[in-house]
């Protein structure tokens, strides 16, 4: 399932905010010193130095993700550089980035760099959203750097949210026509989630903040929809759209199980070609000291096998065919491309017998497969994909 043995996609990942957004579950910090970040990055670039050599394997995709990678700037230069011998000539390199962040000094150094391709968390263009998800920039700042964005860097994304307590549907339409109207080539909409110990998921729990209905969620993902097909945007993941030509090659390796490694505080990896049929995953502890221990022991790994034995990368052990399934499954019928049922049943050895709830769904029109095995969900059920998925997965039996 791997696109491409030969290359890979690196995730980076830069644990830094200036404040923490409520709604926001990923690995970060507010609490740094000043030379912190820049320190990190140093760290990120020894690590970069000693997996990409032991791998071998050229880069399709880079992506700086965070917590806020756009506090820095030419802090990035030595590890960029460091990363350029890796590159594919087309690789697309993005980094992810908040409104207020965004200046001409700074637009024009990341592009030096040779960030292609400009990620704004933007989540919504209306005052009352940007305050319940405690954002710091106006929407007039976000609309002011997506201008400023696609002056210099070819390719931007904006980030919207959608779900947030007392936003209506006149609202998200409001949001769908700011940012077409940006004139940007990528858009990524989330439902706004409840996740862990955030502090929103627990004045969800204390019934401090209401969630939205479903219907009314569902109402809106169809909205966005309709709406940006009439703006010649493309549909390529229940969450993502694209103008032609511009979908998110970095995604895409996430969607259909392709390989990439991730460095930094909690980043994921995954090899398809390592480790038995269904690959190798494995993380990097979210505890910066973990990694600062390994920093001293990278230049004497020198196999995968080492850097896997490292203090801090932790590597999923129990890993077969049921769970590459659901994996794989999951991912794929969320996009357009859906997921191959011929490429899975020869990596599993299982045979595809679909239930009579797939059966029925077929017979519907709710999802088809192809001559060439492409079993493909209907746009509208992209929203549901997970209770299709654990039925599709369950199609899939041993011989």
């Amino acid at each position: 399932m791997n696109q491409d043995a030969h290359s890979i996609g690196l995730y980076l990942h830069i644990p830094f905010c200036s404040r923490l957004c409520h709604y926001c579950d990923f690995v970060k910090t507010a609490r740094f010193a000043a030379d912190d970040p820049a320190s990190y990055v140093r760290m990120l670039k020894a690590y970069a130095d000693a997996w990409l050599p032991v791998l071998g394997l050229k880069l399709r995709t880079v992506f700086l993700g965070g917590g806020t990678p756009s506090l820095l700037d030419e802090a990035y230069g030595p590890l960029m550089e460091s990363l350029r011998s890796w590159l594919l000539p087309e690789a697309e390199i993005t980094m992810e980035a908040n409104p207020e962040h965004v200046t001409p000094e700074r637009v024009k150094i990341w592009a030096d760099l040779g960030i292609n391709r400009l990620s704004l968390g933007v989540q919504s263009f209306q005052a009352r959203g940007l305050k319940f998800l405690t954002r710091e920039h106006s929407p007039e700042r976000a609309r002011d750097a997506a201008q400023l964005a696609r002056s210099l860097i070819p390719n931007v994304n904006l980030d919207l949210i959608y779900g947030w307590q007392g936003q209506e549907l006149s609202d998200w339409e409001a949001d769908l026509h700011a940012a077409t109207a940006l004139d940007i080539q990528h858009l990524s909409l989330y439902t706004l989630t409840y996740e862990g110990r955030t502090p929103l998921a627990r004045m969800h729990r204390r019934g401090v903040v209401d969630a939205l209905t479903d219907e009314r969620l569902e109402s809106m993902y169809l909205m966005a929809c309709d709406t940006l097909r009439a703006k010649g945007f493309e549909h390529e993941e229940v969450s993502n759209w694209h103008k032609p030509g511009f979908a998110s090659v970095h995604n895409s390796i996430y969607w259909h199980a392709g390989s990439y490694i991730g460095l930094g505080n909690g980043a994921h990896s995954f090899l398809a070609e390592h480790g038995g049929p269904f690959g190798t995953r494995w993380s990097q502890d979210p505890n910066l000291r973990l990694m600062q221990d390994g920093q001293s022991q990278l230049v004497t790994r020198a196999s995968l096998d080492d850097l896997l034995r490292m203090p801090g990368v932790h590597v999923e052990t129990e890993r077969g065919a049921s769970e590459w399934l659901l994996e794989t499954v999951s991912s794929g019928l969320r996009t357009g491309k859906g997921i191959n049922v011929n490429a899975i049943c020869a990596r599993t050895g299982y045979n595809f017998r679909p239930r009579p709830s797939l059966d029925q769904a077929l017979r519907q029109g709710l999802m088809q497969v192809d001559a060439a095995g492409i079993l493909t969900l209907r746009e509208e059920e992209w929203y549901r994909e997970t209770g299709w998925a654990l039925e599709v997965s369950l199609s899939f039996v041993a011989p």
